[in-house]
């Protein structure tokens, strides 16, 4: 036998060879051979040498086939004999046995009851009943309560009680301390460091929906500054640095002017100063911030003033503080200096010479101690103030001073726009708003309020993962730059984009004023007067005494505000006063880490915290928008009434009753129909609305959100056109007004210029806006 590739092959057993067939032609005469035969002389050749590499691969190939159909029957039968055959013999087989002998039991016992078939099939009802019951019990089906609503709406307790018990102060303490660890003044690395953290914070809360808008601005940064004072011949030099600046000041010099003290620079200070011939000569004005710095620009240009030196307060053992503020003037036309009225990127710009929010003078910030040594210098001469300070005369003290910033007449600053789409009226939006950016670190002003945002987000989103909440109407979530250079992020955002928020936007609330809340536990709101009724009556206010006003303060409300959409500011008293450490550097997160882990006042962070989420939750959430039309129309009447007390004998307003009384049908109409509503959706059927109550409902929604932007006028203020706002808004001089200075601005600024006729047509023309929007309301509802 021979050993070849395809040699060796043996005959079949028990058959024999067969002889060739007797027509088979013979093609040789000798026999054929019994085996096949050998080819060991082939084995050297190309082709043959091909053929056994293919029948190796084949081979291999069917070999490894066969190892691995081997180890999944090998594996099979392990598992089968070591497992299954025990597992079925040692327990299923037992199991069986047991309960088989258990049913006959059963049916023997049964039997003598009755029908064993019937009785099973009762046992078995009772049996998932009472499953059925433990599973509801447990909550571990979908419910109105483990959904967090009542029928086709939100259940406020029930989210308010999970709110409660998942709030993270120490992602808030992490917020914060990252956001105050650096200056971040508008347009600095510092500031695209924390844009950055904001962004990531936005992605990793589940927010999709954000934007990133950059504007161009007219803004400037702490340059070289010098000062020096000259008395009876001695020579003073201030020390002076990049701490004592004031955003948007004029760059100028001044040498060997007179220094006068002015206490609060206000227009009745001056007009004392000016009544005692103090200012018949080149001055400069020393005197105390107070919470409207742009109105002491203004009163010191006016009188002639060619420079200020603000002092800052003192404050406690470091007197050596200085606040940096702000000098732009909103009163005018806030945003880009030098596009106002069009967005900041377009080419078109004016010179800084010629921009009316712009400083006229020059102006630097001193510390309590740099004041002091000048006001020392002053004679106990000329007018003597309340606090027995006096201005001291011409001549005491010789000032030269010198401001150079860096100016950038074209620098982006940015603003953070997120989104929580609503599930019901989306073409509806909250702004829930912070300003982000500051010269210093800013930890209780403006960062506290920025990271309380953030948590604010967070927590939304948690109600969304937990219960599958939405609200019903969409919440952006708005992070200011350029709040500095007066409000530029904020004015270029709604100049951009004027129509379509006017149209979305019905609220803006803004947390930029939110400190550490002190022990009397106090929380100031200044809010439209159509959503002051809903602040007031709010059930649990976390222990908070809620002093609840009218708007009375610039901010980076204002452009909404100016244009009819209704604004609320949620402030404490410390960021009010405006006192340092705010606006200093000693504004630093080691301050508020104390109070965020002593006990107590971390319960306070904690109850600011629920109080403000609860509002903002009500606000986008509530079925019906929260608008009390008859308090809009108490206020505007106490006001008409407090103009008439103030100035009697000068103003007709028989057409402004005409309007309100409109209004208050109005008012009395949408409180009879909620109230209804509420009784047939929330008491009578559970939460269940009617398709008809719903479309009811939504028009109602529409119409109120509209109040305030159908009450503007296309033409603005008298020479403040940026105002469309005649009902709400800023007065020009707010210390000149008797009464609020932030009502009838059109009215009262003509009072005080003393000018009746005009101040007699803009309240017809407010008592028209009234009457026409009231007009237009009622054909629109009626249309329903």
């Amino acid at each position: 036998m021979h050993i070849g590739l395809r040699s060796g092959y043996e005959r079949v057993p028990d058959v024999e060879a067969q002889e060739p067939h007797a027509q088979t032609v013979e093609t040789s005469r000798e026999p054929l051979p019994l085996d096949p035969p050998d080819y060991d002389d082939t084995l050297g050749t190309t082709a043959n040498e091909s053929n056994r590499a293919m029948e190796e691969m084949d081979y291999e190939d069917t070999t490894e086939c066969q190892e691995s159909v081997g180890k999944i029957q090998r594996f099979r039968d392990s598992f089968s004999n070591n497992i299954v055959i025990p597992v079925r013999e040692n327990i299923m087989d037992p199991l069986a046995q047991i309960i088989s002998i258990i049913s006959d039991k059963i049916d023997f016992y049964l039997n003598k009851i009755g029908n064993p078939l019937i009785l099973r099939r009762f046992f078995y009802i009772v049996l998932m009943s009472v499953i059925a019951y433990v599973v509801m019990v447990s909550g571990l089906l979908p419910s109105e309560k483990n959904l967090g609503s009542r029928g086709m709406f939100s259940e406020y307790g029930i989210l308010m009680d999970y709110v409660k018990n998942s709030l993270d102060l120490s992602k808030f303490e992490r917020d914060l301390e990252y956001i105050s660890s650096m200056p971040h003044m508008s347009g600095t690395k510092g500031d695209t460091a924390v844009r950055n953290y904001l962004l990531e914070s936005f992605t990793n809360n589940g927010v999709r929906l954000i934007k990133e808008a950059q504007y161009n601005a007219y803004s400037n940064y702490p340059g070289e500054v010098s000062l020096k004072a000259v008395s009876d011949g001695k020579e003073t030099i201030i020390e002076v640095d990049h701490e004592n600046f004031n955003p948007l000041s004029k760059d100028g010099t001044l040498q060997n002017v007179n220094l006068l003290f002015a206490n609060k620079g206000s227009l009745k200070d001056l007009e004392e100063l000016e009544k005692n011939g103090l200012l018949a000569h080149d001055f400069v004005l020393l005197m105390q911030y107070t919470e409207v710095v742009s109105e002491q620009v203004l009163a010191a240009e006016k009188y002639g003033a060619k420079g200020i030196l603000f002092m800052t307060d003192a404050y406690g053992d470091s007197n050596d503080v200085v606040q940096v503020r702000s000098v732009g003037k909103p009163q005018v036309w806030p945003g880009d200096a030098l596009t106002p009225g069009w967005v900041g990127d377009t080419p078109k710009a004016i010179e800084p010479n010629a921009a009316s929010s712009l400083p006229k003078i020059p102006s630097m910030p001193l510390s309590w101690n740099q004041g002091q040594k000048l006001l020392g210098m002053l004679s106990n001469g000329g007018v003597k103030f309340a606090d027995s300070k006096f201005s001291g005369l011409l001549g005491d003290v010789m000032i030269s001073m010198k401001v150079a910033t860096g100016v950038r007449d074209r620098h982006p600053v940015d603003d953070i726009l997120g989104k929580i789409e609503g599930a019901e009226q989306n073409d509806k939006a909250l702004i829930i708003a912070a300003s982000r950016t500051s010269v210093t670190n800013g930890a209780s002003y403006p960062s506290f309020g920025t990271a309380l945002m953030l948590s604010i987000l967070q927590l939304f989103q948690e109600l969304k993962y937990k219960f599958d909440w939405q609200p019903l109407r969409n919440i952006y979530f708005l992070s200011y730059g350029g709040s500095e250079f007066n409000f530029a992020g904020s004015v270029e955002l709604m100049e951009e984009n004027s129509a379509a928020l006017k149209d979305e936007v019905y609220s803006v609330i803004d947390l930029s004023q939110l400190s550490v809340p002190s022990a009397q536990k106090q929380l100031d709101i200044q809010s439209h007067p159509l959503l002051q009724e809903f602040f007031r009556n709010e059930e649990n206010k976390f222990g908070y005494d809620l002093k609840v006003r009218n708007v009375q303060q610039y901010g980076d409300w204002i452009p909404f505000m100016a244009n009819g959409v209704p604004v609320s500011i949620f402030s404490c008293p410390s960021v009010l006063e405006s006192r340092p450490p705010l606006f200093t550097t000693e504004d630093r997160f080691e301050e508020v880490k104390k109070a965020l882990h002593d006990p107590s006042q971390r319960q306070l962070i904690s109850d600011l915290l629920l109080v403000v989420f609860q509002s903002m939750l009500k606000i986008a959430d509530n079925p019906l928008l929260p608008f009390s039309v008859v308090k809009y129309v108490e206020v505007l009447d106490e006001s008409l009434q407090e103009l008439q007390t103030n100035y009697p004998g000068h103003l007709d307003s028989q057409e402004m009753v005409k309007g309100l009384l409109l209004w208050k049908k109005i008012g009395e109409e949408w409180a009879a129909w909620s109230k209804g509503w509420e009784n047939i959706v929330l008491v009578r059927d559970e939460g269940i609305e009617p398709s008809l109550l719903s479309v009811h409902r939504w028009t109602w929604n529409k119409k109120l959100a509209n109040i305030g932007k159908r009450q503007c006028t296309t033409t603005g203020l008298p020479n403040r056109s940026f105002y469309k706002n005649n009902i709400f808004g800023p007065t020009y001089w707010t210390q000149a007004v008797k009464g609020d200075a932030w009502i009838f601005p059109s009215i009262k600024d003509a009072v005080v210029d003393g000018d009746w006729e005009r101040a007699q047509g803009e309240l017809d023309v407010v008592a028209q806006v009234l009457q026409q929007s009231a007009a237009l309301f009622l054909e629109e509802t009626n249309d329903i």
